[in-house]
């Protein structure tokens, strides 16, 4: 413990704010991952279809992100980093005291999401620049583990005001995220000097035939992600009865492993290298795909809904990935912004597509569908050439 205060003292002023920031922007994110699901059930009793129809107005902010990137192109990260946190702290303060109709919700879930979505690039190119040459990996684990030590925070907020706060329970705790929101945007207003230097270049497109297969994962990624953040909780919820308790419980624990496991991948992508944890998440999906498919039994469900939950650190791989191949450091964040567009273009159909599907033919039908995506992820992942440049 020495130690780590020690070299927290030493670190540089401008990685120590983005650090903090990052923490109280999490704990944002982690009391609208825990809350959001039992949110819409309980306050708009909104169907299976219509809960995936509404992913398409949540995930557009990610579509548009390359345009969005393209306006603040000539910005530098802290201040892509302070607009990041006032939308989210605008948006998720509309949820939980201006919403009276979903119309309304949908307008202020867009301003959170744009945020949100926003910050998927900063994260990335500030980890990037902060970190030493062979050790990009480790940096974007001690980020990402950072995120989710601040959603350990978040989950906690929603489990306390889910025993004290009653009715009030989702007011409560999305005024105390748009709080955090408006602190983490103070804390980055404070990097100076080496965070400067992230800017982005100037540059606001970048679409090259080299980056085909960072272009390829991401796209996979977006239809595996979509599915399992839409009808994963939403299956636990609907057909297993989940509380608001326990989705936060299940969030906590996911966010608590992750903390460990994210800084461990990390360290793991730069020994391994990216093509093996690639392969290695597409077979996870795979088991995971089936446990939903053949199991009822709630304990597994649970353990499958946090193995899913860590194995969202491969964004990690894809962004070391991406650094390893880049021609040009100033290509890496309108390349990482093209890459959340394309794993947006499809996150915002595949909802509507699982909602027919489960409408149709069940819930499982989805997680048949989603196991095809692990088997075009393996294919793509032998393809990936991670040899040193």
């Amino acid at each position: 413990m020495n130690n780590l205060l020690k070299r927290w003292r030493g670190a540089d002023p401008a990685l120590k704010a983005f650090l903090l920031g990052v923490f109280f922007l999490g704990i944002n994110s982690g009391i609208l991952s825990s809350a959001f699901n039992n949110y819409l059930n309980d306050s708009f009793r909104i169907s299976a279809d219509t809960r995936g129809f509404l992913e398409f107005p949540r995930e557009l902010p990610g579509f548009l992100i390359i345009f969005v990137t393209g306006l603040l192109a000539a910005l530098p990260l802290r201040q892509w980093a302070v607009i990041t946190s006032m939308l989210s702290a605008v948006g998720v303060a509309g949820l939980g005291f201006m919403s009276p109709t979903v119309a309304a919700m949908t307008v202020w879930m867009l301003l959170w999401s744009t945020g949100a979505h926003l910050f998927m690039a900063v994260e990335s190119v500030m980890g990037l620049r902060f970190a030493k040459e062979g050790a990009h990996g480790r940096r974007l684990g001690q980020v990402s583990g950072m995120v989710n030590l601040a959603a350990i925070a978040g989950a906690g907020i929603v489990w306390l005001f889910a025993h004290i706060a009653g009715r009030h329970l989702y007011q409560w705790a999305f005024l105390a995220a748009a709080v955090v929101s408006a602190i983490s945007a103070v804390l980055f207003s404070r990097m100076k000097d080496g965070s400067e230097e992230a800017a982005p270049g100037g540059k606001r497109f970048v679409l090259r035939w080299k980056y085909k297969y960072f272009y390829l994962l991401n796209i996979l990624f977006g239809a595996r992600k979509q599915t399992f953040l839409t009808f994963a909780p939403w299956v636990l919820v609907t057909v297993y009865g989940a509380s608001p308790s326990v989705m936060a419980a299940l969030a906590l624990t996911a966010a608590f492993l992750g903390v460990v496991f994210r800084q461990t991948f990390g360290i793991v992508v730069d020994k391994l290298g990216e093509r093996k944890m690639f392969m290695a998440d597409a077979v996870i999906l795979l088991g995971i795909c089936a446990g939903f498919v053949f199991t009822q039994f709630r304990p597994v469900l649970y353990a499958l809904f946090i193995l899913d939950n860590l194995m969202f650190a491969t964004r990690i791989a894809r962004t070391t990935y991406l650094n390893r191949i880049v021609e040009h450091k100033s290509d890496i964040a309108p390349t990482i912004s093209m890459g959340i567009t394309m794993d947006h273009a499809v996150s915002m159909s595949i909802p509507a597509l699982g909602g027919l599907l489960w409408a149709a033919f069940g819930y499982k039908s989805v997680f048949v569908a989603a196991s095809l995506l692990s088997v075009a992820g393996f294919f793509t992942a032998l393809a990936v050439d991670d040899r040193p440049k």
